[in-house]
């Protein structure tokens, strides 16, 4: 086996042992480290929505309030509240797995690339989570006069739920580890020129002569 290779498994053989511990270390603090996305996602809710929305944590989710409200028509203006529970743990887990690939080689055991990467990766799950909580609003019958979406909106929520709950919480921590290990799996750089050897003794060496006069005649 190439030693890239073996060395490849063995840090991800190092990494399979240092999980249970990380993500124990995840799941005891899984409510407070939902708190950074859910207030990210928050306006990025409201926004969307075209209402208000304010959080409060929930065991170990998220518990979004969504009030909306219709145009102004004869008496009075229609007005509605929607209480949306995001189970954050499902989009913040990556953060556990980027800690065991992270601790598990050598080549990326830097803390300032740590924790760089764990600040992104306490943000990058607000993606997924205001994507749950706008599919949620959509699904839940009597609020579609309220929140006014076209299909094409509707389409996107889905793309966007798809990709912030299957895509980023597995692929980013790995990108980012990734980054953070490049000698471990970048090919060494090429020496770009190439050095001139000096002849070996008793190698015969070329060189030009000038012609010397013919010794023949010319007819």
């Amino acid at each position: 086996m190439e030693p890239a290779r073996r060395q490849i498994l063995l840090v991800l053989a190092r990494a399979l042992l240092l999980m249970p511990l990380t993500f124990a270390l995840w799941y005891a603090a899984a409510g407070l480290l939902a708190r950074v996305p859910g207030r990210v996602a928050a306006p990025v809710i409201a926004v969307v929505s075209g209402g208000s929305a304010s959080m409060a944590l929930h065991d170990r989710g998220l518990l979004y309030t969504v009030k909306l409200e219709q145009a102004y028509r004869p008496g009075g203006v229609p007005r509605v509240a929607a209480d949306v529970d995001v189970m954050a743990a499902k989009f913040t887990y990556g953060i556990a797995l980027f800690l065991a690939l992270a601790l598990a080689s050598r080549e990326s055991r830097e803390p300032l690339g740590i924790l760089l990467s764990c600040a992104a990766l306490l943000v990058l799950p607000a993606f997924g989570i205001a994507f749950d909580a706008l599919k949620q609003l959509g699904a839940t019958p009597g609020l579609e006069p309220f929140l006014r979406w076209g299909s094409g909106a509707r389409e996107a929520i889905a793309l966007g739920y798809q990709v912030g709950t299957l895509l980023l919480p597995t692929l980013a921590p790995i990108a980012l580890w990734l980054g953070l290990a490049r000698k471990l799996w970048a090919p060494s750089p090429l020496i770009g020129r190439v050095q001139r050897l000096p002849p070996m003794e008793g190698t015969s060496k070329l060189r030009p002569t000038s012609p010397g006069p013919s010794s023949g005649k010319e007819r």
